[in-house]
């Protein structure tokens, strides 16, 4: 006779599920994407926060549901303070490496009264306390290093952090010459490559999938100026070597950054160069703050140096004011119009222009028209409080035409909605599901044709394999007309 099981006699597996079920840290509401963009450690919702509760009762049960629960409870982390860090460095073979989102805030070092890596005058002891970024960064370095899970990374910093970070993310890119000899023929991975089922340890900024460079403290006057710097310089290398990285936070919203400051950052970007048989993902940028330059050419100068951006946040591009920001129909749309070279856009916002909601709803519409892969519009409404929404493709086959909720147009075959609860997702699987069943198409882009010196494209009879090489070479032997030169097919 069996006898009876309790919910410890389940397979840890099961366990985990059930956990999950309770409460994901790692799973991004609909208000998270765009609220944060990214993960926040902090739930808004207070039907999530009793989520969150509810699992760590769970966790209480005994010590094997313990176990599970503590996996997922260290998913998202937030460092403080140095102790934090420290313990973390401690436990780098034991609960670190279930991290996978971690935030910092490097106000930790100004409020450590017993470290010696900060210029302040203590209260305490009144002593004055050297800063010494290289102690700084040593501590960083040996924190993100010992989370071999870590995929989403996120900072409060400031000017006076700059040497701080920039030699961090300079001890994390992996130098070529510490790797071995690299491969020299196509078929091989890269030996960095982040495919999946490679058993080598992954860099950091090769796995990185989110990023954000929050500002806690505006610099001193007059700072960025003096220094030549730009707001976000400590993050240059790092973005550059993060292929895989599909978020990006600029949060200057206590300070007004410079046009260049953006485009700069964005420049990183646009020179990823991802190991051999893997793509740089399509980022979504959120930018928090006024932009000094918005209003002239700004976007222009955006799409110009990156196009492959999906999503676009761009929230308070204005300086906060007591008054409304006024802007008329035509004057917007002439604003937005150098977003209609962005073939990956999906989800775009706009703040500090207010508009009633019959003018969103024109504007949404001319936007739709004119960006075809545009699914989410943000704009600000009358009460300063940011209106979603959903704009519905084909209309007719998905049985909306002749819906109650929302705005029917009929020329585009276009339904417009506010955004409800689970409307974004929705929305991004049916476009990816209607993508993946229209037939392949071929490459477009000269990345996308892969070929050799000793495998040229044949447009005529085929040669000697020794005459094809002499044509490569630039040669006259062979019948070159029916051979395309790499150099040709390549310009």
């Amino acid at each position: 006779m069996v006898g009876r099981l309790s919910l410890a006699d389940l397979p840890r597996e099961v366990i985990r599920l059930i956990a999950m079920r309770i409460y994901d840290p790692l799973e991004l509401t609909q208000q998270d994407r765009l609220t944060w963009g990214i993960f926040s450690t902090v739930d808004m919702h207070q039907e999530r926060q009793e989520d969150l509760a509810s699992l760590v009762a769970f966790g209480w049960t005994c010590r094997k549901i313990r176990r599970e629960v503590r996996r997922l409870l260290f998913n998202c982390v937030r460092i403080p303070s140095v102790e934090h860090a420290e313990a973390l460095v401690r436990n780098n073979d034991r609960w670190a490496k279930y991290v996978k989102s971690i935030i910092i805030d490097l106000t930790m070092f100004d409020l450590d009264e017993d470290a010696s890596t900060r210029t302040r005058l203590s209260p305490l002891a009144a002593e004055h306390k050297p800063r010494t970024c290289w102690a700084e960064s040593a501590l960083l370095t040996n924190l993100l290093n010992s989370l071999p899970s870590l995929n989403h990374l996120s900072f409060f910093a400031d000017a006076s952090d700059d040497s701080t970070l920039a030699l961090l993310f300079a001890a994390l890119i992996p130098h070529p010459s510490l790797h071995s000899i690299p491969p020299t023929v196509p078929s091989s991975p890269s030996a960095l490559s982040t495919a999946s089922g490679s058993n080598h340890f992954v860099p950091l900024p090769h796995r990185l999938k989110s990023f954000g460079w929050r500002q806690r403290a505006a610099p001193p006057y007059l700072f960025r100026q003096f220094s030549q710097s730009s707001t976000f310089v400590s993050t240059f290398h790092l973005l550059r070597h993060a292929h895989n990285l599909s978020f990006l936070v600029l949060d200057a919203d206590m300070d007004q950054m410079s046009k260049s400051d953006v485009l700069a950052a964005v420049k990183e970007l646009s020179l990823r160069r991802p190991p051999y048989g893997e793509t740089a993902e399509k980022v979504s940028l959120m930018l928090c703050g006024p932009i000094n330059g918005w209003e002239t050419g700004f976007l222009d100068d955006l799409v110009g140096t990156f196009k492959d951006i999906k999503e676009l946040f761009v929230d308070r591009p204005l300086k906060k004011s007591t008054q409304a920001h006024a802007k008329s129909y035509e004057a917007l749309i002439s604003l937005l119009r150098p977003l209609e070279k962005l073939p990956y856009l999906r989800l775009l916002q706009v703040g500090s222009y207010t508009f009633t909601s019959s003018l969103q709803e024109s504007i949404c519409f001319h936007l739709a028209r004119t960006i075809p892969s545009l699914l989410v519009v943000g704009l600000l409404g009358e009460e300063g409080e940011t209106v979603w929404w959903g704009v519905w493709r084909r209309a007719t086959s998905r049985g909306l035409r002749h819906a109650s909720e929302g705005i029917y147009e009929e020329p585009s075959d276009t339904r417009l909605t506010p955004l409800g609860d689970g409307h974004l997702r929705q929305l991004e699987e049916e476009v990816n599901e209607w993508m993946r069943s229209l037939p392949p198409t071929p490459p477009r882009e000269v990345e996308d044709i892969r070929m050799t010196p000793v495998s040229p494209v044949v447009t005529g009879s085929g040669g000697d394999p020794m005459q094809t090489q002499v044509e490569l070479e630039g040669g006259h032997a062979g019948n070159g007309k029916g051979m395309m030169s790499l150099d040709r097919l390549l310009r």
